[in-house]
């Protein structure tokens, strides 16, 4: 009676189950629920609390919180350091406790010797589970953690060492279990496919645990950042085969209570935010390919309101064809000045085979003429409390793409400063490294502009490095006296429309002019033939002093206008005057628009109502599955399952596996129905939407569908240039020379403490690694944040 008993508690619905729903998962997800609506409705609030730091009364100091301080050493905040910590904790405690509890009854069973073995055998399995029941909710883009102040890229490195905890976990149960085996004399007979003894469980065991050391393996950073795409792939099958290895090795319902919870949470984390952005933002996306850049500029457009997103917010992209992985980005736009687009600026990386961005560079347009491609959306995710807005000085050193980090956050100071009666009290330096004067125009609306308008000049110390020279086969243009944004030459088809019928874009038969913004007048086509001719040598520019970041790009600029600039080999190509201008272009006087004047707050509650409706559909329908199949005697009326014990081996775990694993898997399956037949129908109502207001037409969309329109677009993107080009410093940036030029400023100093100077390091890790490295010998007393994309 008490075996039976047992089997009836361990395999049917019972007062556990309620105990663990009351006390466990319901906890969790209305938790879940409640950060989903702080992540819509209280993101407009919080962010501009945060920024609101910037324009506080000097006399009033404030430091950055010690929970988001970061330690020398290894670059973590102080509050990583915590959870980390608890993680540890746990994990030490769950296998004590449970290797203590159970040794006691082994002993009895086996001897002292085997059964202290077998206690540490089980001890660390029970370690394994607890660990499963964490891991996946280090994964989450929007948990109870985000809302608290942890950030994606924060909880990444536990996710990781928790991981490599998991495999260390594993492999001591594995060694400890077999060395039990092998003192009884079991192993033979235990590890084998055979119905006579365990060896029917336990060989499941063993492909989980060769399933997570592929999984931890491949997880290497040598591994992951080389291959991958492949990386993700064995990810997600070695973590299946740990998960359903794991349950039949273990058969008991147990289990469903350490995993559901992060299962429901991951599943809802994956689908929910897909959801809502195939509903609003159109299926295609504007997508052009600067080749002398290698930068890639993707538009998505909405006919409403998109999900107001914040400086620092990243989504992610998926574009059929390309496989089924999303790939992260950074927004760059600003999301007040203008909330039915988002932007976006990928770097190509064509040295390896397996680049997304190579492929998807081969399906792109160019600058004049841009192609529609059709992709897909998850996100936006990202930071929301900006604690770093507290410092008094804020310095960015960023490479290439990982300007886009900071473009909306540059935006949304001078917004601040604009609707503030406070003047700013944060000193702000940008010093800025590209490649080639190519991959700076790439870029080039955002930098002519943080350099040439009086919103942004008179608070923003900017400082630009050219480090290579361009590409041979790009043409030079002149550097000043820059009025438009394209070389003309004479179109060759005569039967083109009107628009082209004398000139065409250069986009497919020139490449743009180094200099990005250069009109060149073609009386003739012979002229024009030697104006396309490819030069061998790069060109002379015009002579710049390195100016320092502690100086203003204003008086740079006024100080560049009093030395003379050297002769060019482009004189004879006279640029356009105004009166030949076709547009003029001047910079806005009115101040830049903030969150709460754009209504961000409504649009956050319309699309948070709509996230919890699916999120709810997303727990409760699977759960009711679950729960409905947790009472199911599965052998009916002769109920042979409580009485296996006096059965076959074979019968016992065919028993055990139909209870502890149909009503988790069946669960699983229902919730990824849900969620692929969510993301289908919301992409249905939205192109409905959109042609029933005669918007948007799939069928009829044309790569370059509205010329003049786009014409538009282009000349506001590409800045206003009428008012003289980007200036730069030839050369790569001396860090540890700008750095101490800082020092001796009195920027840092460890006398006034921490907490007032935040250093931020953006690009590829190798110049994320140089500038914390030189941070570090210079002893200087800051905040360093790490931006890199490195996998």
């Amino acid at each position: 009676m008490l075996w039976q008993a047992k089997i009836k508690t361990h395999f049917v619905w019972n007062e556990f189950d309620l105990y663990w729903s009351v006390v466990c998962l319901l906890p969790i997800m209305l938790g879940h629920f409640i950060t989903i609506w702080g992540n819509y409705f209280r993101s407009s609030g919080q962010f501009q609390h945060s920024i609101s730091k910037v324009t506080t009364p000097a006399n009033k100091q404030q430091r950055i919180s010690i929970f988001e301080r970061h330690d020398r050493y290894f670059g973590c905040s102080v509050k990583f350091w915590i959870l980390s910590g608890a993680v540890t904790v746990m994990n030490i405690y769950w296998f004590v406790v449970t290797t203590y509890y159970s040794k006691d009854a082994y002993i009895q069973s086996y001897g002292y010797t085997e059964g202290v073995v077998r206690a540490i055998a089980y001890g660390s399995s029970q370690a394994v589970l607890l660990d499963t029941s964490i891991i996946l909710f280090l994964v989450l883009r929007r948990s109870l953690l985000h809302a608290i102040g942890f950030t994606y890229p924060e909880i990444i490195p536990l996710h990781r060492w928790l991981g490599a905890a998991m495999v260390g976990w594993a492999t001591i149960h594995a060694a400890f279990y077999s060395a039990w085996l092998i003192m009884t004399d079991q192993f033979v007979s235990n590890i084998a496919f055979t119905d006579k003894t365990r060896g029917t469980r336990d060989m499941p065991g063993v492909f989980s645990w060769i399933g997570i050391v592929i999984l931890g393996f491949f997880a290497m950073p040598q591994f992951r950042r080389a291959i991958y795409p492949i990386f993700i792939y064995v990810h997600r099958v070695a973590a299946f085969v740990f998960f359903i290895g794991l349950i039949m090795h273990y058969p008991s319902v147990m289990l469903w209570y350490y995993m559901l919870p992060g299962f429901v949470l991951f599943l809802v984390d994956r689908f929910v935010p897909k959801m809502i952005q195939a509903r609003t933002i159109l299926p295609e996306a504007s997508c052009a390919f600067n080749v002398d850049a290698d930068i890639i500029r993707v538009k998505f457009s909405s006919n409403e309101p998109m999900k107001p997103y914040y400086p620092g917010d990243y989504i992610t992209v998926q574009v059929p064809g390309l496989g089924n992985i999303y790939h992260p980005f950074t927004i760059a736009s600003y999301w007040p000045e203008d909330p039915y687009t988002m932007t976006l600026y990928m770097r190509v990386f064509g040295e390896s085979k397996y680049s997304w961005t190579k492929d998807l560079a081969k399906l792109c347009g160019t600058d004049d003429k841009r192609i529609s491609v059709r992709a897909n959306i998850d996100g936006v995710f990202g930071d929301r409390r900006h604690d770093y807005l507290k410092s008094e000085v804020m310095i960015i050193y960023v490479a290439g793409a990982a300007i886009t980090t900071f473009m909306a956050l540059i935006k949304a100071i001078a917004a601040q400063i604009a609707a503030s009666d406070e003047p700013l009290r944060m000193q702000l330096h940008l010093i800025c490294t590209f490649r080639t004067r190519s991959e700076l125009h790439a870029y080039g609306s955002f930098l002519h502009q943080i350099t040439r308008d009086p919103r942004f000049t008179s608070w923003l110390h900017v400082e630009i490095f050219v480090s290579r020279p361009d590409k041979p086969q790009t043409l030079m243009g002149a550097h000043a006296h820059v009025v438009k944004n394209d070389i003309m030459v004479p179109g060759k088809n005569k039967k083109e429309k009107k628009r082209f019928a004398t000139l065409k874009r250069t986009g497919t038969i020139l490449k743009r002019a180094l200099s990005g913004r250069t009109v060149v007048e073609v009386p003739t086509i012979s002229n024009a033939a030697e104006t396309i001719s490819p030069v061998d040598e790069p060109v002379s520019d015009i002579s710049l002093d390195r100016s320092s970041s502690v100086k203003s790009t204003v008086d740079t600029l006024n100080d560049i206008k009093e030395e003379p600039s050297s002769s060019t080999d482009l004189s004879s190509l006279e640029p356009l005057n105004e009166k030949n201008t076709t547009r003029s272009m001047t910079y806005h006087e009115h101040a830049l628009p903030t969150f709460e004047a754009s209504s961000a707050a409504s649009v956050s509650r319309r699309l948070a109502t709509l996230d919890l409706a699916a999120s709810a559909a997303m727990v409760v329908i699977p759960l009711a599955f679950y729960y409905g199949l947790r009472t199911v005697q599965w052998e009916s009326s002769p109920a042979w399952c409580p009485t296996t014990k006096s059965k076959d081996k074979w019968t016992i775990f065919v028993c055990q596996w139909v209870y502890a694993m149909v009503p988790g898997l069946v669960h699983t399956v229902v919730m990824l129905s849900l969620g692929y037949a969510g993301i289908s129908l919301a992409r249905i109502i939205n192109l409905r939407y959109q042609k029933r207001g005669g918007k948007y037409n799939v069928e009829a969309a044309l790569p370059f569908p509205d010329v003049h329109r786009e014409e538009d677009q282009l000349s506001v993107e590409d800045g206003n240039w009428d008012e003289g080009d980007v200036v730069y410093s030839r050369g790569r940036v001396d860090v540890r020379k700008s750095i101490q030029a800082f020092v001796e400023a009195g920027v840092g100093k460890k006398e006034k403490g921490q907490g007032l100077v935040t250093v931020f390091a953006g690009g590829p890790e190798g110049y994320v690694d140089m500038i914390e490295k030189q941070v570090k010998k210079a002893s200087w007393a800051v905040e360093f944040h790490r931006e890199t994309w490195a996998p």
